[in-house]
């Protein structure tokens, strides 16, 4: 527990955890439901994320840097520190595999073809655990040099497709109601819950205090790019032929051309964006593994990473018939996942905190 990271490398480490496979899904969901009003649903979204932000940094900042299951035991009881453990355990560890298959679909897809699903899978898996296994530091070394390029490259896109805008898209302003903004922004509200990774990246924090302003930092990059990449789709391409897309986001970039002797400059982005899924994975991991250690005793070893990383595997080949089963559970069923291992847990875990304000204080006066 010896190894710390910065504010600033947390904050990288939570984008990479948000971003790089919501952008995927996100732009054609939103724009399907609430049409040229879908880049405001996903700042709706923030805002209301904003309010897990706070939850998760309060409980932070009631914690010394002590791993979370075990300050969760000397507040809650074993039994109920052991229970959370378990719950957490199996929701990080079904987003890894989804998180995987994700990745795997999208390259065999667009950019591998002939190279065989389970290739794929097992390169990403084997890339991702040993990034875990090298320890937070060097994680965090290598999110922070991620988030810089995402940010370049985003940004150098968004410039370059310029000439392309028709801002005329976006017109009417507000054409949707209130309840299609507010459907539309479910899958924005279900991916920005994945702040909650830092209730377990807390002990390696130089200052446990700058908690909250990670998760509120962390929240708004990743909501206002999220938000930007799918104005800018809309402003490409409208709304009426992006349903027809796999991946709108990535067709809008993939239409940049310089003069008539450059073209392809989405490569720039796509090599960023998969670094930062690498990255994403890695967080995924690393977070699996430490709970797993922490609910079962378990020291960190070898063998653990290589069974979790063959479980991985095994799962993201084997649950999902096809992509389009893939992408039919990410519209639904793992929106709902998100809300209710995220949202509701760190709900829970905060009223149960504010219960038990007394205990703390005893203990306090007791030392």
């Amino acid at each position: 527990m010896n190894q710390r990271i910065t504010s600033l490398q947390a904050v990288a480490i939570i984008v990479n955890t948000i971003l790089p496979s919501s952008i995927l899904f996100i732009p054609s969901y939103v724009i399907h439901i609430s049409g040229q009003d879908g880049w405001i649903s996903i700042l709706l979204s923030v805002a209301a994320a904003l309010l897990l932000a706070f939850v998760i940094g309060s409980i932070c900042l009631q914690n010394n840097r002590t791993p979370l299951l075990d300050f969760l035991a000397g507040r809650f009881g074993k039994f109920v520190s052991t229970v959370i453990g378990l719950v957490m355990c199996g929701y990080y560890f079904i987003t890894t595999v989804t998180v995987v298959r994700h990745f795997a679909d999208y390259m065999s897809e667009q950019i591998l073809m002939m190279t065989p699903l389970l290739l794929l899978v097992s390169i990403i898996v084997l890339v991702s655990v040993y990034m875990a296994s090298q320890g937070i530091e060097v994680m965090a070394r290598v999110h922070f040099i991620v988030f810089v390029f995402v940010l370049l490259f985003v940004g150098l896109n968004v410039l370059l497709l310029g000439g392309q805008y028709d801002f005329s898209q976006f017109l009417p302003v507000f054409d949707s109601t209130p309840i299609r903004l507010a459907v539309s922004g479910f899958m924005p509200l279900g991916w920005l819950s994945e702040i909650a990774a830092l209730l377990l990246l807390l002990p390696y924090l130089e200052k446990a205090s700058s908690a909250r302003g990670i998760a509120i930092w962390g929240t708004l990059i990743s909501g206002i790019l999220i938000s930007v990449i799918t104005a800018v789709t809309i402003a490409v391409f409208g709304t009426k032929i992006i349903g027809a897309m796999s991946y709108p986001a990535f067709a809008a970039i993939g239409t940049i051309e310089i003069g008539q002797f450059v073209e392809r400059v989405d490569v720039l982005l796509l090599s960023a964006w998969t670094a930062s899924m690498f990255a994403k994975v890695s967080v995924s991991m690393f977070v699996f593994f430490h709970l797993v250690s922490d609910t079962f005793k378990i020291k960190a070893h070898p063998a653990l990473y290589l069974a979790g990383g063959a479980l991985v595997v095994a799962m993201a080949l084997y649950s999902w018939p096809s992509s389009v089963a893939v992408v039919k559970y990410s519209y639904s069923t793992l929106t709902i996942f998100f809300l209710l291992n995220n949202y509701a847990v760190s709900l829970l875990i905060w009223c149960g905190l504010r219960l038990t304000r007394h205990k703390a204080k005893t203990g306090e006066a007791g030392v």
